[in-house]
């Protein structure tokens, strides 16, 4: 009979904390490429300002 224990019970995730450090990141990078696409597309129009004298 196999007994189990806390240790072999753990999901794949529970043994390894880091891949939820790279998903972290991989979503903040995706959350900023997001931003910055949105900013490019939306961006203002250029005013040229000239010098008066």
């Amino acid at each position: 009979m196999k007994t189990t224990t806390a240790a072999t019970d753990a999901s794949f995730l529970n043994r390894h904390p880091w891949i939820y450090v790279v998903l972290a990141f991989a979503l903040l990078i995706s959350a900023w490429s997001a931003l910055i696409t949105v900013a490019v597309k939306n961006s203002p129009e250029v005013i040229e300002v000239t010098r008066q004298r």
